[in-house]
């Protein structure tokens, strides 16, 4: 092998180990959000967005930059902090320079069901939910530039998309 052909091969190999560095740092970014959600950190959260991120969640309607997500969040705070699990599988991301691309199965196992004057402790009932996220490299990490997310299963939000007038990949691009 040849100078050359030695270069070659070693930045080819160099491009190919930052590239799973990447994934993997967004894959870890994933992972803490969902604890951050599941542990009601919404300050943590918050931190983890650009700051013109946009952010679509179910029927909460697209948020943009911040100032909205933290609003955002903190209507989900005012919500309550059920004792819910969460579990985020299936992850296909794709690195492309300075940005990402991934797409996210969810299930949210519930513990209490809202009933008139309380809730009742119940194991069970679980939904299933898509993220589609954007990232874009801040420095030297990665945060969410995009997120799209709705529940798939058993009832899915497909409506949600067409009263909000919003498109997945118009909230990722």
């Amino acid at each position: 092998m040849d100078v050359t052909e030695y270069r070659s091969r070693l930045a080819a190999a160099s491009a190919r180990i930052r590239e799973l560095e990447d994934v993997e740092q967004i894959r870890a970014l994933n992972r803490t959000y969902l604890r951050n959600l599941a542990d009601r950190r919404w300050g943590a959260m918050l931190d983890d967005f650009t700051a013109d991120a946009v952010v679509s969640i179910r029927s909460h309607g697209e948020r943009r930059g911040r100032e909205e997500l933290a609003a955002l969040f903190g209507a989900m705070h005012a919500a309550g902090s059920p004792p819910d699990a969460y579990l985020l599988t299936s992850p296909v991301v794709t690195v492309s320079g300075d940005e990402g691309e991934a797409a996210w199965t969810w299930h949210r196992h519930f513990t209490e069901l809202p009933v008139m004057g309380g809730a009742v402790r119940i194991t069970g009932p679980w939904w299933e939910g898509r993220y589609r996220c954007g990232y874009r490299r801040d420095g030297e990490r990665w945060r969410f530039s995009a997120m799209h997310f709705r529940l798939v299963a058993p009832e899915g939000d497909a409506d949600v998309d067409a009263v909000l007038g919003v498109h997945p990949k118009g909230v990722l691009r």
